[in-house]
């Protein structure tokens, strides 16, 4: 295995690769990119060990560099699983971008694992030198929004950082929730939140005793901040409802708070309301629980069948402002199709090969990796010495590209809008049959169970 010894140190080559990632990821993959409250990131050259919830591969690691990054252009080192690591070209890669390997015990044999004492040395020594360290203590990806379990190799780098270091380390433990509007697919919305940075020296004593209990009270005060920051939807059997139900009340819930519905901060809180009042009428009206439940079955049926969803439905829009979508529609169509045609090619690389991936919340990484960063860069430069050459000015092929790249960015908010129109076209033409009627009023007499335990 090559060596990971100053791994850490500030690199110019990461800084230069760091101003053209931001670009990519915070412009154009993601339509929004936010923050909140960055003022709780400790200042550098304070030891800080970020944590965060993990849902969607490596853009999860992304967007925490790019919070961190874009703060004060801090070069965090991440934890990650061993096995990624094996080929020694790829381990070079990693190491570039700062990644320590750790081994879990389900990706190597016992050699492999016995590297971990010496990597946790390295992480704690990283961080004894007034470094960030960033690891997901869940320790691997999960779709959907909840939470899995610490594991141990947290804590453990944690409380070694402070044994070498006597236990006056100070060591600061950096919670963060990572959230998306959609998983999987580009000009979506992403924001990290940063909780209140935190200390654990109340553990000291019991690790210097026994650090196996050490381990575990750290990991459930870690998740603790992290939970609280997250919509974690801890009802494995009723997941698909209860995410259906969010997604039901996010609209409301922001309405009658007089808060902006489009910024997903604000969708986010919505959504912990809701799972909470879902979790107060399961212990307190189970019956009525049970009820909802079914009701929400029944409510998810029907969407699919009828092809719609909860946006559609109960939509008021006016036959005037339909008119005007639909003219709008046709105005932008030119810009969709220019866009659309010149990143057809470089788009449908990128999720061929994504969807190749059988683990579907890999499908993103590959989509900005292979797509975003790598092959659309290429493609423009085709398209560059194409059209200049065809057109026997630089400047006229530079001008075709620069238009190609911002029609691509603007169709693809475009190709959203059209969908939604055409949701809104079905929502109208099925709004005097049965199954629509149906569906309206099993809404409102969800929004209203949930509502009577909000306010």
């Amino acid at each position: 295995m090559i060596s990971f010894e100053n791994i850490d140190r500030p690199s110019w080559k990461y800084d230069l690769l760091m101003a053209y990632l931001r670009g990519a990821h915070n412009v154009i993959y993601y339509r929004k990119f936010r923050v909140v409250n960055p003022e709780n990131i400790p200042p550098k050259g304070i030891p800080t060990l970020v944590i965060a919830n993990h849902q969607n591969g490596m853009m999860d690691a992304m967007a925490i560099l790019h919070a961190l990054y874009g703060h004060d252009r801090r070069q965090p080192v991440f934890i990650a699983r061993g096995d990624i690591f094996k080929k020694d070209a790829v381990a070079k890669a990693l190491r570039f971008l700062k990644i320590l390997p750790v081994f879990r015990h389900r990706d190597g044999g016992r050699s492999d694992i016995e590297k971990d004492l010496a990597i946790f040395n390295h992480a704690a020594q990283i961080l004894q030198k007034g470094r960030s360290l960033v690891i997901f203590p869940e320790a691997g990806h999960q779709q959907g929004h909840y939470m899995s379990t610490f594991k141990k190799g947290f804590s453990r780098i944690a409380f070694t950082a402070e044994e070498i270091n006597d236990f006056n380390l100070n060591l600061q433990i950096l919670p963060l929730n990572i959230h998306y509007s959609n998983y999987f697919e580009a000009r979506e919305d992403l924001t990290v939140t940063c909780g209140k940075p935190f200390t654990f020296e109340e553990f000291f004593d019991m690790y210097k005793e026994t650090p196996n209990p050490a381990y575990l009270a750290l990991n459930e005060k870690a998740r603790a901040r992290v939970k609280e920051m997250t919509p974690d939807i801890d009802f494995p059997e009723y997941y698909h409802e209860i995410d259906e139900l969010t997604r039901i009340m996010r609209e409301p819930i922001l309405i009658r708070k007089e808060l902006n519905n489009k910024l997903l901060s604000n969708q986010k809180k919505a959504d912990m309301e809701t799972i909470a009042a879902v979790h107060k009428l399961r212990d307190e009206q189970p019956d009525r629980f049970s009820s909802l439940m079914d009701d929400l079955r029944q409510y998810m049926d029907l969407l699919q069948k009828t092809g719609l969803n909860s946006w559609a439905i109960n939509r008021k829009v006016s036959g005037f402002k339909m008119v005007l979508h639909i003219l709008l529609s046709i105005l932008s169509l030119p810009i969709f199709l220019f866009g659309y045609l010149n990143n057809l090619l470089p788009s449908w690389i990128a999720k061929h090969f994504a969807h190749k991936i059988k683990d579907k919340m890999m499908h993103s990484t590959f989509q900005y990796s292979l797509g975003t960063a790598f092959t659309f860069p290429i493609w423009y430069i085709i398209l560059l010495i194409v059209v200049s050459l065809v057109s026997h000015h630089f400047w006229i092929g530079l001008l075709y590209v620069i238009l190609s790249a911002i029609t691509g960015v603007i169709a693809a908010d475009l190709k959203k809008a059209f969908r939604k129109l055409r949701l809104l076209f079905k929502a109208r033409r099925l709004r005097n049959t049965e199954t629509y009627r149906t569906l309206c009023g099993l809404s409102t007499r969800i929004m209203g169970e949930i509502e009577g335990m909000l306010y």
